[in-house]
């Protein structure tokens, strides 16, 4: 995503500053599913070379649901499949000690409170988006971090998020870096890329070296927003487990949108930095695929189709042929995006790629 705002309402959840309220939630009636013609991807075939089976490659499905509880399990109920993977976001705190110690894990509602949920239920997982830094810094963040004035910090988050119960998280660090709305981002020229990638380093070996940790981490770009080649600011294969992209139904590339939703995949899927690009990249590197936030896209909203059911076959058809460690419905709506529910034959294609007996299942 590329609004800055959105970003903010829907992930700038911090424990003690924000009231939460959630109306009651009526379970929508499934939909039923519909025999459809097989997927034929418009872009050619995606596994152009065989990627060997890693212990990452489990396909598992997951879906931010607007950091509640409640609404995951309403989305759950919707696509046929209990969702036992919720992705969360640490990406909004103003200070070291909020960074520190994440609202989700010390929330007073259970409906706001990821780590109770997860740890409720053998078997559940958290993808967690978190920030390089707090927001409150300096301008020169990005030296201070590359020479290790923050590895402390990085250390006593690791700490509360093994206390916590959530040593084995995929850890998202600095999404979408290569955008130009995150504050912890890679800046404007390559001298910033190098010392964002070294302060990226950093971070997850001192991470690491928390008793307890066991940590995965996911470098995940927003494609194909700003296509910096890759090497650029890749942090390297011994710190990076996963190599993920945000894709959703929506034109970010120059031009007018594609008048069509194939026409539309397939720009984006072959543009520089798309998700063509970086599944080649993460074949080349070994390592797993994850796609964090995917998403469909309200009609004429940059482009968007609205209930398109093209477009989530396209993703399955991602996730089918390749090794893929995770993949997450974004369903919130926003601006842009609008919700899984609201939509019932793309509904009917994510129940038929990702419910109980789907065709794209680890």
């Amino acid at each position: 995503m590329t609004d800055v705002q959105r970003r903010w309402v829907r992930q700038g959840l911090l424990a003690g500053v924000v009231t939460l309220v959630l109306g009651a939630c009526a379970v929508p009636g499934l939909v039923p599913v519909t025999p459809a013609a097989p997927f034929t991807p418009a872009h050619g075939p995606i596994a152009a070379r065989p990627v060997p089976a890693t212990p990452d490659a489990a396909k598992d499905a997951c879906a931010y649901s607007y950091h509640r509880t409640e609404r995951l399990a309403v989305f759950s109920a919707a696509v046929g499949r209990d969702i036992t993977c919720a992705l969360v976001y640490n990406n909004a705190s103003p200070d070291w000690a909020n960074w520190e110690r994440p609202w989700f894990i010390i929330h007073g509602s259970p409906n706001f409170n990821w780590a109770n949920w997860k740890n409720a239920v053998p078997g559940r997982k958290l993808i967690i988006t978190q920030a390089l830094i707090p927001s409150g810094l300096a301008p020169d963040w990005r030296e201070r971090g590359a020479a290790g004035e923050f590895e402390a910090h990085a250390r006593a988050l690791a700490a509360n998020y093994v206390a916590a119960g959530l040593g084995d998280s995929i850890i998202r660090l600095s999404h979408e870096a290569n955008g130009s709305w995150t504050l912890d981002g890679l800046g404007n020229d390559p001298a910033k890329y190098g010392l964002w990638k070294t302060f990226w380093a950093r971070t997850v070996r001192a991470m690491r070296s928390v008793p307890g940790a066991n940590f995965r981490f996911d470098w995940t770009i927003n494609a194909p927003y700003r296509a910096i080649p890759f090497d650029d600011y890749y942090p390297g294969d011994d710190v990076v487990d996963i190599i993920g992209a945000d894709v959703y139904d929506f034109w970010a590339g120059p031009g007018p949108a594609p008048s069509s939703p194939i026409a539309r995949w397939r720009a984006q899927y072959d543009q520089p930095g798309g998700l063509g690009a970086l599944i080649e990249y993460s074949k080349q590197h070994g390592k797993p695929l994850s796609i964090p936030e995917w998403g469909i896209s309200a009609v004429g909203s940059k482009g968007g189709a609205g209930d398109n059911p093209y477009f989530v076959d396209a993703i399955a058809e991602v996730v089918r042929t390749n090794a893929t460690a995770y993949h997450s419905y974004f369903d919130s709506a926003t601006d842009v995006n609008i919700l899984l529910t609201d939509s019932p034959r793309s509904l009917n294609a994510y129940r038929r790629h990702f419910g109980d007996h789907g065709d794209s299942l680890g």
